[in-house]
């Protein structure tokens, strides 16, 4: 089958040599997405392209998109279910994903950057003065801790800051979640009056729209606040108002929508980093080495599976 690679940098070797076996690859390098998906069965993207209807309606003879992640938003899905083109991604594998600890660790990471105030705290030619105090900041031991979203990420998160002393809360949807430490708080709004630090670590669903709406922002004043599930799941808009103002004691964000457009909220944001505790990263919570490798891995396996079914 002719397969092509959109993101090839990094691409696990062990994985390009499974594909390579009975299959024309094709690695993009150059040139157009339009061009280069014309003539292939089967895609692999990771966050870095929008395969939109435009876009996959050039893909003619395209049967399969592999994507190496749980979220589906950069793909059109609704097309290719209407155009019997199949998906094979990360969303459901459970077990795997326990093992796949990268966006748990960056957002603990976050958390403790956000407390320690790292943004301006770390020293550099434009950041020189030897002088900690006007960097002192908080331990996670006896914080309070709210995690919006108990899923695989929420999950670890928690037990992470459970182990170094935080009193952690939770609120799910799904109210059979439960947590053998942690407390379950009734609604998004107890959740938030009660923490010092809420970390959404949600799941998105397009038909659900947003969960923290500008009045649940507004109970966020002095407080610190992680994002690193989706952008969407936010008032992005207002969200970045508040920022630039200087209302959180500390915001940390992983995701803006529509990340590939130039209508983001991004420069809002960092302006605002530069004048209070904002930190942007630009969505590398699952972005290492090991673990993008061993996703890959998986997809492609996962994708010889399907077709021995």
């Amino acid at each position: 089958m002719k397969v092509g690679i959109l993101e090839p940098t990094d691409f696990s070797n062990e994985a390009l040599k499974m594909l390579q076996i009975n299959n024309q690859v094709t690695l993009f390098t150059k040139g157009t997405i339009v061009n280069f998906i014309k003539d292939k069965e089967v895609l692999f993207v990771r966050l870095g392209y929008h395969l939109n209807s435009e876009i996959l309606s050039r893909a003619k003879h395209l049967k399969v998109i592999c994507s190496p992640t749980t979220g589906l938003n950069h793909i059109d899905v609704e097309y290719c279910k209407n155009h019997s083109i199949k998906i094979i991604s990360l969303k459901g594998e459970t077990r795997f994903l326990k093992t796949i600890r990268a966006t748990p660790e960056h957002t603990l990471g976050l958390v403790i950057a956000l407390k320690r105030n790292y943004s301006s705290a770390f020293l550099s030619s434009e950041n020189a003065v030897w002088d900690r105090e006007p960097h002192k900041g908080f331990e996670i031991f006896n914080s309070k801790i709210g995690i919006i979203g108990l899923g695989r990420v929420g999950t670890i998160v928690s037990d992470y800051l459970i182990q170094m002393g935080a009193e952690v809360s939770f609120f799910d949807v799904d109210l059979n979640i439960k947590h053998r430490k942690a407390k379950r708080s009734e609604s998004i709004r107890q959740l938030i009056r009660w923490a010092d630090t809420i970390i959404l670590s949600a799941s998105f669903d397009p038909s659900q729209g947003v969960i923290l709406n500008k009045t649940l922002i507004d109970l966020m004043e002095g407080k610190y606040f992680i994002n690193t599930a989706r952008a969407e799941l936010t008032d992005e808009n207002y969200l970045s108002l508040k920022a630039g103002q200087g209302f959180f004691k500390g915001l940390a964000i992983d995701v803006i929508t529509e990340e590939q457009s130039s209508r983001t909220n991004l420069d809002k944001l960092i302006k605002a980093s530069k004048k209070h505790n904002v930190i942007i990263t630009p969505h590398i919570g699952g972005a290492t080495f090991s673990s993008m490798a061993r996703t890959e891995e998986f997809i492609v396996n996962k994708w010889i599976k399907s077709l021995e079914i």
